[in-house]
């Protein structure tokens, strides 16, 4: 996954948000100085809300109840009502989704901003970057590697080890839609796909870390687990891509802060349709 739900998941009467969300340094086209870089964080970005309120007790309860379900059956029926409480008791609402995952949207809007500025060739530590790994006749793997290690510099945290992997996952999908793909000369169709892929995978490491813990019990086997898995993770991403494709039409050439709200907007309005189904 990407993600480790080996403990057991965020508890009651706590802050829905850690104290260290806002410190996270991300990378991207021509708005990080050299302090957010180096780990002072992003020194443009736009404010970040936080999530509201005090996480109740039991607050997985519910979604945990149905995530199991979900696992034993594979209905997807389920899946959405675990997604839907997992966002309206275990974190308080659709917009404290949102807000918890805002290092998912901020590292994707970087992500975008970085590739466009690539193709464009508009900022000239991007072009000089892009010149030395050109030079090496990469792999397309070894270009990954570099794109990711330039939005996420630094990582160790659950946050940025998730946006990792989720950019990873999200380049090399691409290239898999098409082989042919140069991802340092992404078109804006292919940017927006790439943005729908990492968003639902970003979704779906969030929802695995609280909740995901039954998927390592002994209870289900590990063919069992690796197939739940990957049903919730096209599940999610899925249900990601039909928001953000409504809402990216009011917004088709995004700034960077633009592009930040709109995965910001597809991630809460993602999740309160699942709330709408409970």
């Amino acid at each position: 996954m990407g993600t480790s739900a080996s403990s057991a998941g965020p508890g009651g009467n706590v802050s829905f948000d850690p104290p260290w969300l806002n410190d996270i340094p991300v990378g991207g086209a021509g708005e990080v100085d050299a302090e957010a870089r180096s780990g002072g964080g992003d020194a443009t970005a736009s404010p970040q809300p936080a999530a509201e309120g005090v996480a109740p007790a039991s607050r997985f309860k519910g979604a945990r109840a149905s995530l199991g379900a979900f696992a034993r059956s594979g209905d997807t029926q389920a899946l959405g009502r675990a997604a839907g409480q997992y966002s309206r008791t275990g974190m308080g609402g659709a917009r404290n989704v949102a807000a918890r995952m805002r290092t998912s949207t901020k590292a994707g809007a970087g992500l975008g901003s970085f590739l466009q500025a690539a193709r464009e060739r508009s900022d000239p530590r991007i072009n000089e970057w892009m010149d030395t790994l050109r030079a090496t006749s990469p792999s397309a793997q070894t270009v990954i590697d570099a794109i990711v290690a330039q939005i996420i510099p630094e990582g160790g945290s659950v946050d940025e080890e998730s946006a990792k992997d989720s950019m990873a996952q999200a380049l090399s999908e691409l290239t898999v839609l098409d082989p042919d793909v140069d991802l340092l000369a992404l078109q804006d169709p292919q940017i927006w796909t790439l943005m729908q892929l990492y968003l639902g995978h970003e979704a779906c490491n969030r929802m695995y870390a609280d909740i995901g813990q039954l998927f390592e019990s002994a209870r289900f086997s590990p063919s069992t687990i690796v197939q739940r898995t990957n049903e919730m993770r096209s599940f999610l991403k899925n249900s990601v891509a039909a928001q953000l494709e409504t809402i990216r039409d009011a917004t088709p050439n995004p700034t960077r802060q633009q592009l930040e709200t709109v995965l910001r907007e597809a991630v809460q309005t993602t999740f309160m349709v699942f709330e709408d189904s409970i």
